[in-house]
Parts: structure tokens; C-alpha cells; sequence
């Protein structure tokens, strides 16, 4: 069954959000994952959500995914990525 890890980000520092999600975007494809989508244009119809960025990552399984998630090439870039943005990550089995 596949797995998608969606995630927003509230950007506030853009050097440093473009290594991690360089960096981060390696160890997804080393892990069998890939970029279902990265929105970088949002237009909400309704409430107050606004990223910055929306971003879904998919997986074969779940499995795969928090095989990536807690490798130590993906651990080693949460420092820079809360450091440059607010986020929310979400693992969906679909």
C-alpha cells in the first residue's frame, strides 16, 4: 500500500531551506521515494492555511518512508530544517 509524507513548510530562512531540501530530496530517492508534488503556488478557497511550501513525498509502503525518515542522512537535516522553516510533516498510508 502506498505511503505519501506531506509536509508544510513556513519558510524563514530560504538559503538555508534550499540545502536541507537539496540534501533531503537525496535520501528520499535513496530510499525508493519521490517528489509527487511540490507546490509553490497555494491559493486557499477557504480558512486561513497558507504555506509557503507543500510538499508530497511518495513511498511504496510506510514502511519505506519511516525507513527514511529515521536513517541518519535524513535525522542529520531536521536541525536545518527547523531552523529555516515552521513545519508540519504528516506520514498517510493511502
Amino acid at each position: 500500500m502506498a505511503a505519501y509524507l506531506v509536509a508544510e513548510h513556513k519558510i524563514t530562512d530560504p538559503t538555508a531551506y534550499s540545502e536541507y531540501r537539496a540534501k533531503a530530496l537525496a535520501a528520499v530517492d535513496r530510499y525508493g521515494g519521490k517528489l509527487f508534488l511540490g507546490a509553490h503556488s497555494i491559493e486557499v478557497l477557504a480558512g486561513s492555511w497558507q504555506p509557503d511550501r507543500f510538499v508530497v513525498l511518495e513511498f511504496a509502503d510506510m514502511a519505506s518512508l519511516k525507513a527514511m525518515y529515521e536513517s541518519p542522512d535524513y535525522q542529520s537535516l531536521i536541525g536545518i530544517r527547523d531552523g529555516s522553516a515552521a513545519n508540519v510533516l504528516l506520514a498517510i498510508e493511502a
